[in-house]
């Protein structure tokens, strides 16, 4: 005879350990619940906190080589065009003058006047062929000048882009570690699921229900809905 002063006095040894086991399984998944997936190694943390700064020095690098590469585009088109830039043409102008000036003072320590005087005119153009082949190499220091800020300007461009490829790189390194620990925890849920509820069946299949929660003239009649609410609120508390 039952004692129904007591609403556990129904549930058998296998059957309490049955239900042992199956809180147990639900206050681990509680835990599982309550700690998450994880969190990724410190060196992911660190990658991520660099990437938006490797990302501003790539724009910016890239944003200086765009700058040079439109100089050394212009400064090639003047030295094409045969054109100088003012500080050239100053320097040109200074330099045709002193060699004008020069020969002009030549011609007057001689006791010769230039202007009156036929020679003074091959004078003057050796000074223009002196003149102009200084000019000629302002060009080529400005061809010379295009081509190193062009070739700097491409090398900042592809710095630039190695950067912000670094750091997407370094995101996307990380955001799959955090998929792949996200599905590592879904499957151990997933398991720990799938084996309480094994466990259940298996308990229920060899002894019935009534050996998990109590014999049905006993528990069942006076306390077995107790014991029922007990375990639920068990498995929910563990959860």
């Amino acid at each position: 005879m039952s004692d129904t002063s007591n609403p556990f006095s129904g549930i058998t040894a296998s059957g309490a350990a049955g239900a042992g086991v199956l809180g147990l399984g639900a206050l681990g998944v509680g835990s599982m619940l309550a700690q998450g997936p994880g969190n990724l190694p410190p060196q992911f943390a660190q990658v991520e906190q660099n990437a938006p700064w490797m990302t501003s020095a790539g724009e910016q690098q890239f944003g200086q080589g765009e700058n040079l590469v439109g100089q050394g585009t212009s400064a090639l088109a003047m030295a094409q065009a045969g054109q100088l830039t003012p500080e050239q043409q100053a320097q040109v102008n200074v330099y045709g003058t002193g060699l004008t000036n020069q020969a002009r003072q030549m011609y007057s320590n001689m006791g010769v006047n230039p202007d009156a005087d036929t020679s003074f005119l091959s004078t003057t153009a050796n000074i223009d062929q002196q003149v102009n082949a200084m000019a000629q190499s302002q060009i080529q220091s400005t061809i010379q000048l295009g081509l190193g800020e062009i070739s700097g300007g491409n090398s900042l461009i592809s710095s630039g882009l190695s950067y912000d490829n670094a750091a997407n790189q370094a995101l996307l390194a990380a955001g799959q570690a955090q998929i792949q620990l996200d599905q590592q925890y879904s499957s151990s849920l997933t398991g720990a699921f799938g084996a309480i509820g094994s466990l259940f069946g298996s308990v229920v299949g060899k002894n019935g229900i009534g050996s998990l929660f109590g014999s049905a003239g006993g528990a069942a009649a006076s306390g077995g809905s107790d014991v029922v609410d007990a375990l639920g609120e068990a498995a929910l508390v563990g959860l």
